[in-house]
């Protein structure tokens, strides 16, 4: 979909069958691939269904082709769908110990600050990311509160916003914010609604055309009632501010989302705005893959070969990919 003249390409996510909120945005001036990673995950006990493994291949097919295209390569936090790790795991990243460092070679890259306002556990894997790439890439920039211009291109980071709701100990995320001759695009992916009120009013303060908004995790029964009112309260904000609201992700992995969903679809209705996913931005069929993880199972059995890998070890299935 073009903004005037920025182009915003969605290359996976939820909707499309696959944990990733991944984008590619180009204008006359730059191209910057957002998030260039997908990844799977164990659900309602069952591991990812074939379909789901086929569809990880595919998104991880593009993302490669577009990261060798892109000026720059950006990551908004070290979580494994939004940065690829630099260990072989065939269960849920299909990740080899060198794709990454052929994936980063001769790139700019712009990352969060892997130092400060960082939890434990992203500090680490924001370590050995650099660790991995610094001697392959052509330049990191830590870029949490920074602007970086191109003609008429101006690249904007957010302050670290919490991933969900304030104090999060999943830590925080960074928001990009794409400007070219006065349109704006923004992409503020695991803010989770948002949750957190203060980063509704981040996001107003930008005044994008179009933004795409990583979605509340209903699915997962620790979210609270509090919460996910928060989350449809932002929502709802944002829909009668924003012209094309894009919200994916974590709510497109279970939960009763169209349901929840409506009275925000009601408000972009009543404002003259478009509520999408990533699959309708792209003008494709939506893939929910692992919220229908179930039904799969049920309507596509698998092999017995496969059935045979889910049920071996989780150190033989990360070391040896499933027969698909």
């Amino acid at each position: 979909m073009y903004l005037n003249e920025i182009e915003v390409n969605p290359i996976a996510a939820e909707s499309l069958g696959v944990r990733s909120l991944c984008t590619m945005v180009r204008t006359p001036d730059i191209s910057i691939l957002l998030d260039p990673s997908a990844a799977l995950a164990k659900r309602v006990g069952l591991e990812p269904h074939p379909l789901e493994y086929r569809a990880l291949q595919s998104s991880m097919d593009e993302i490669r082709l577009h990261a060798k295209e892109a000026s720059i390569l950006s990551i908004s936090h070290y979580h494994y769908d939004h940065i690829r790790p630099g260990f072989k795991n065939c269960l849920y990243n299909m990740s080899t110990r060198d794709e990454r460092k052929e994936m980063f070679t001769g790139k700019t890259v712009y990352a969060k600050d892997n130092r400060e306002n960082i939890n434990t556990s992203q500090r680490r894997r924001g370590y050995y990311f650099l660790k991995d790439v610094k001697s392959v890439i052509k330049e990191i920039q830590w870029v949490d509160e920074r602007s970086f211009s191109f003609g008429d291109t101006t690249i904007s980071y957010s302050h670290p916003l919490p991933h969900g709701p304030n104090g999060s100990r999943l830590g925080y995320v960074l928001a990009t914010t794409i400007e070219h001759s006065g349109t704006r695009f923004l992409f503020a992916p695991d803010i989770q609604g948002p949750i957190s009120k203060e980063t509704l009013s981040y996001i107003l303060s930008i005044e994008p055309e179009m933004a795409i908004i990583g979605g509340p995790p209903l699915y997962l029964n620790h979210i609270s009632k509090e919460e996910i009112q928060s989350a449809l309260y932002c929502l709802s904000n944002l829909a009668v501010s924003i012209p094309t609201l894009v919200v994916d992700h974590h709510n497109m992995r279970g939960g009763n989302w169209n349901e929840w969903i409506r009275p925000v679809l009601n408000v972009c209705k009543e404002s003259g705005n478009n509520l999408l996913s990533m699959a309708e931005l792209a003008g494709k069929e939506e893939q929910c893959l692992e919220a229908n993880r179930a039904k799969l199972y049920q309507n596509h059995p698998p092999s017995e070969e496969f059935l045979n890998w889910t049920h071996a070890s989780e150190e033989y299935k990360v070391q040896n990919t499933p027969p698909i």
